[in-house]
């Protein structure tokens, strides 16, 4: 929307004109996420319709807008939320299980649904919260999941802060550690990427490599392993090349996962390949926020629970996205193989 600037209006009209197009860009504003509480307020009517219960512990925002992790009962794995709490994603602590539409009338979750609803989801990764290294003069970007312990990613470390590297590109890194079990460990994960300056922190950590890590600066952030934890869950529905855990790997602007090479000539061919379609699209779309409250219809008064107060049969997601792009599996090649160790 074009302004006049006041200087080319009579006095009388200049203001309210300004005026309007301010109210116009406020309504045209994405709007602001809901909170906890009220994810909290929308989930309490679907309580009963899953058995054994989900979200019956903290619910907590993960990095993706607008989508939240909530704990189970005992023994129960966690789950993932949106803010209508119309979507409910329960896993087995580590793997998502099956969508499930809250609600009397709900119904199952189509293979195509779910294709769209976890793509919009990793593009809405909040990135400005992520470690963002600029490297070079930036360019392509590259959602890279690493791991402070892991062999390979320090050497990719020490390739991408050599003095003589040619490569463009702005990482933005999901930190983690091949080792969760070791609180030590998840500690430095939280240190570093709560550190003040995080990506001289995470550089500088890896390029040294000594494996001791002692105090490191940290400031007071909720970011930690689970954080990486909950997209690493979300890239793993993508079908088989996404599953595997490993490091250091790329999600590229094709939409497809790369194992990160460690030489300088094959990492630049990865990036240039990747860089050809804009997965990390804008405008970022959200269809996971309000999944079907558009079109639902009101439950019956009194009517039973979907599934019969469970959820519905668990839905194995290994193959259910082969690629988000369509590509065939004739160009899988020997660059998608781990080269790092497995996270636990």
């Amino acid at each position: 929307m074009n302004i006049p600037h006041p200087r080319y209006l009579r006095p009388t009209l200049a203001w309210p004109l300004l005026l309007l197009g301010l109210l116009w860009l406020a309504l045209a504003a994405r709007p602001a996420h809901a909170g906890v509480a009220e994810v909290r307020k929308n989930f309490a009517p679907h309580v009963r319709q899953f058995s054994p219960p989900v979200c019956t512990g903290a619910i907590n925002e993960t990095l993706v807008r607008g989508l939240y992790r909530c704990e189970g009962a005992p023994g129960v794995g966690h789950a993932y939320i949106n803010e209508a709490a119309s979507l409910v994603m329960p896993t087995n602590g580590r793997d998502i299980t099956d969508f499930v539409e809250t609600g009397a009338g709900g119904k199952p979750v189509s293979d195509a649904e779910r294709r769209v609803l976890v793509s919009d989801m990793i593009k809405n990764i909040r990135f400005e919260r992520l470690i963002h290294l600029q490297q070079g003069k930036g360019g392509t970007k590259v959602l890279l999941l690493s791991a402070f312990d892991c062999p390979y990613c320090i050497k990719l470390e020490r390739l991408l802060a050599a003095p003589n590297s040619r490569i463009d590109a702005d990482v933005y890194v999901l930190p983690s550690t091949l080792d969760s079990s070791k609180n030590a460990n998840v500690s430095t994960v939280a240190n570093i990427w709560c550190a003040k300056d995080n990506a001289a922190v995470w550089r500088s950590t890896l390029t040294r490599a000594t494996l001791s890590y002692g105090n490191l600066p940290a400031g007071s952030c909720d970011l930690g392993n689970q954080s990486t934890r909950d997209i690493e869950t979300l890239i793993a529905t993508l079908g088989p090349d996404f599953k595997r855990r490993a490091y250091p790997r790329m999600l590229l602007g094709n939409g497809q996962i790369y194992t990160s090479a460690t030489d300088a000539a094959e990492l630049s061919a990865q990036l240039s390949e990747g860089a050809g379609n804009a997965f990390w699209r804008e405008p970022l779309p959200e269809s996971y926020l309000s999944f079907r409250m558009a079109t639902r219809s009101a439950a019956t008064v009194g009517e039973e629970p979907a599934a019969g107060g469970k959820t519905r049969t668990t839905v194995k997601l290994g193959d259910l996205f082969k690629r988000i792009t369509g590509s065939d599996e004739s160009k899988k090649s020997g660059k998608q193989e781990a080269a790092g160790g497995e996270g636990n």
